[in-house]
């Protein structure tokens, strides 16, 4: 009895052994894949830098701005340390050499790498999961003036432009690009390029709108704003951005107006900006206007012009902020007392907020009676006088 007790203990020693080192094998298999993969992952920026450098020469803070969607599509999160390790390692800033704009989680991992001195821009395209590789690279010089010095080089862009040449984001890259390199693109306004992920009118008409209500309505503790960006446009990112004024925390209320209503508020309507000040137990609701007409005129942009020409032409002008002083392209076109019941009925669904405050009647025409504000309309802005 005790011999066949004692070959019982040994094989079930056998056995606890035996599974205590598939247990270890298992894991070892496990940290050696989890390895593997690391390194891939780090190899992958390691090219992505290296294939950038032999296009464009040496990488380093003065002539370079790398602009990428890396950690918005589906886990590429996974880049990060690696990508800001390649990116350090050559003496960039993250405030003066790089742009990380949003993307869908279904879009592709992308890295455009625009050298300044020579105009010249690499973009590259990876591929990872089953296999990490660049999959798609090309270098083109993007140089604003040089594209458009022309008829025939316009023309040679559009064609690029319309082959996708950077995979559908050649707006975006010039003119960001082109903007960084005059030196006088705002890094604030670089910030809201990081939601909206491309540079144009829109988004910059937001910026000088966004600075317009912080200089005569200063944003001070205890001050609010809520926005409703009526009519729409690229503008509503800056106020996300600037103000944390997202549609999920009721800050920004955004729909649309017809042509007829917007020609009967008159003044180019922007939005309304209520500002709620608890500190002196007031809102005020401040409607602006902003004149993209008076804008191309100042800028010089001409109707048969490509996009990326008037655009960024658009762009240019309002990165000097000399020109948003310019008579008729910010307009306050009413400041109205409201209330909560008002500011409660004007975010309800189906309501024209411009309708609630008396600018128009519910036919969508001028109602200048209400609230006694003769000629709606007209450009009212006693801050500026």
């Amino acid at each position: 009895m005790i011999g066949r007790s004692v070959i019982a203990n040994r094989k079930i020693k056998t056995k606890i052994i035996d599974f205590v080192l598939l247990t270890i094998l298992v894991f070892s298999l496990g940290s050696i894949q989890g390895m593997a993969a690391e390194a891939d992952n780090q190899e992958l920026m390691t090219r992505v830098f290296a294939a950038a450098e032999e296009s464009l020469g040496d990488i380093g803070p003065e002539d370079t701005l790398i602009i990428t969607d890396i950690g918005s599509p589906a886990e590429s999160y996974v880049f990060l340390d690696d990508f800001y390790s390649e990116f350090y390692g050559r003496e960039l800033l993250y405030t003066k050499n790089l742009l990380i704009v949003q993307n869908a989680r279904n879009a592709p991992l992308w890295f455009a790498f625009f050298d300044k001195s020579s105009g010249d821009c690499t973009f590259i395209e990876v591929s990872y999961g089953d296999e990490n590789k660049v999959s798609y690279q090309v270098t083109e010089n993007i140089n604003f003036d040089a594209l458009s010095e022309s008829p025939e080089s316009v023309a040679a862009w559009n064609e690029k432009v319309g082959s996708k040449v950077f995979d559908g984001r050649e707006f975006a890259i010039l003119t960001i690009s082109n903007g960084w390199a005059t030196g006088s693109l705002d890094y604030e306004l670089m910030q809201c390029l990081e939601l909206h992920n491309h540079f144009c009118p829109g988004v910059s008409s937001g910026y000088v709108l966004a600075n317009w209500m912080e200089e005569n309505y200063p944003l001070e503790e205890g001050v609010s704003y809520t926005v409703f960006s009526c009519p729409n446009w690229c503008k509503e990112d800056v106020f996300v951005k600037r103000w944390d004024a997202s549609p999920g925390k009721g800050g920004v209320w955004v729909s649309a107006l017809t042509a007829e209503e917007i020609e009967a508020i008159g003044g180019s309507p922007a939005g309304i900006f209520v500002v709620t000040d608890k500190n002196a137990g007031t809102m005020q609701a401040v409607v602006l206007g902003f004149d993209f007409d008076a804008l191309s005129a100042e800028c010089g942009a001409k109707e048969d012009d490509p996009a990326w020409v008037s655009k960024y032409l658009r762009d240019l002008c309002l990165m000097d902020r000399k020109n948003w002083d310019k008579e008729g392209l910010v307009t306050e076109i009413a400041v109205i007392d409201i209330d909560e019941d008002t500011l409660s009925e004007m975010k309800q669904a189906g309501a024209n907020p411009y309708v609630v405050l008396g600018l128009l009647n519910p036919a969508g025409n001028v109602n200048p009676s209400r609230n006694g504000f003769p000629g709606i309309g007209r450009w009212m802005n006693k801050s500026k006088a």
